[in-house]
C-alpha cells in the first residue's frame, strides 16, 4: 500500500522565516547609510533590524535544509 505524504509544516515555517528575514533585512539596510537622528531611540546604533533579519534568515534556512521535501524517508516506514 502506497501512501502519499504531504509537506512538513516545518518546511513552510522555514520558508516563512526566510522571507520575513529578507524583508526585514532589506527594510533596515537603509538605516546603515542614513541613520535617523532621534534622541528617543537610545540603542539605534545597534541596528537591531539588521541583526533580527539575519537571524531569521539563518533560522529559516536551517528549517528549510532540515525539512526539505523528499530528503529522507519517514521513520518507521517499511521498505520493501
Amino acid at each position: 500500500m502506497h501512501e502519499e505524504h504531504g509537506l512538513s509544516i516545518w518546511f513552510f515555517v522555514g520558508l516563512m522565516l526566510t522571507v520575513y528575514g529578507i524583508i526585514i533585512l532589506i527594510a533596515n539596510i537603509q538605516a546603515l547609510f542614513s541613520p535617523v537622528k532621534n534622541a528617543n531611540v537610545v540603542l539605534a546604533g545597534l541596528h537591531s533590524g539588521i541583526w533580527w533579519g539575519a537571524l531569521l534568515i539563518v533560522l529559516g534556512l536551517l528549517f528549510l535544509i532540515l525539512h526539505w521535501p523528499g530528503k529522507r524517508s519517514v521513520p518507521g516506514e517499511n521498505k520493501k
